[in-house]
């Protein structure tokens, strides 16, 4: 059975019209029809049901679409397995991450890896962290960086914990920070875990306001044009802080509290376990600046 006899029989079955599968295929309306003719003559039943120059698919061909997606899929990953070894790679590891990490401590992890195991190709996939978890255990990313565990068993390991730094815009850098805390809209991050823990310490304060944000970066991007503060966690704000574009204070209040990060995992492979070793590597630095 030919794979491009199953490419031409796949669009034909979404589009019903042999002329327009011709026309995405590149090839001659004749050829289409041999195609579909050699795939039905290999199966021993039609596909189509044909009433003059128009085709609809039936429940044979209906049943047989499901199967042909999966089986040029399984080539597709091969040949491109295939050129990925060609091209000096091995193999392949799929990561899962949240959004605080991507966009702080995720590149120098990566960077530091490939120059580590140089024929591993990685792929990278954003999700929310309460995703991560439930990604790893079913095979959808074979790693997990999270702000969260997982109810599913998988090898969890804690990266890192750090305390929380309230960050406001430079402007405000010679203001008393419970002074702002009191004054200025706390922005804060809906899915972060340590939110809870913040607002039980507000509630010492006379007043405060707030406001959800669901992206980390939008929170910081605020509060450098001065529309708020924020806690968030030292990796997120280092580069920013480094730049002179935030300013940020260590509160005693909230010394307490702490942003941790995970490794998840469903099974440890000698690829996995240096990417770990890596992981572990780059917060140990952030750790010990």
């Amino acid at each position: 059975m030919e794979t491009e006899w199953i490419r031409t029989f796949l669009i034909a079955a979404r589009t019903e019209n042999f002329r327009e599968t011709a026309e995405l295929r590149f090839i001659t309306q004749s050829t289409v029809s041999k195609h579909i003719q050699h795939l039905e003559k290999e199966l021993q039943t039609t596909l189509f049901d044909r009433q003059g120059k128009q085709v609809r698919l039936n429940r044979f061909g209906a049943y047989f679409f499901q199967q042909a997606e999966k089986m040029i899929m399984t080539v597709d990953e091969g040949i491109h397995n295939m050129e990925s070894f060609l091209h000096g790679y091995t193999s392949h590891l799929t990561i899962g991450v949240a959004p605080q990490i991507a966009n702080s401590t995720l590149p120098a992890i990566i960077q530091t890896f490939q120059q580590q195991k140089p024929s591993i190709q990685i792929s990278i996939e954003l999700l929310k962290s309460n995703e991560i978890g439930e990604a790893v255990y079913t095979g959808e990313v074979d790693i997990g960086l999270s702000k969260l565990t997982s109810t599913r068993e998988l090898h969890t390991v804690l990266l890192a914990q750090e305390s929380l730094q309230l960050i406001a815009p430079i402007a405000k850098k010679e203001a008393d920070a419970l002074t702002l805390l009191q004054q200025e809209m706390i922005l804060t991050h809906e899915y972060a875990p340590y939110w809870q823990d913040i607002q039980q310490v507000l509630q010492q304060f006379k007043r405060y306001k707030s406001m959800h944000i669901n992206q980390t970066e939008v929170i910081k991007n605020f509060v450098k044009h001065g529309l708020g503060i924020a806690f968030l966690p030292r990796s997120i704000i280092e580069a920013d802080y480094q730049q002179n574009l935030l300013h940020s204070y260590s509160i005693q209040e909230f010394s307490h509290i702490m942003s941790n990060s995970y490794f998840l995992a469903k099974y440890l492979s000698a690829d996995i376990e240096s990417f770990l070793a890596v992981c572990h590597l780059i917060y140990a630095d952030l750790v010990c600046d």
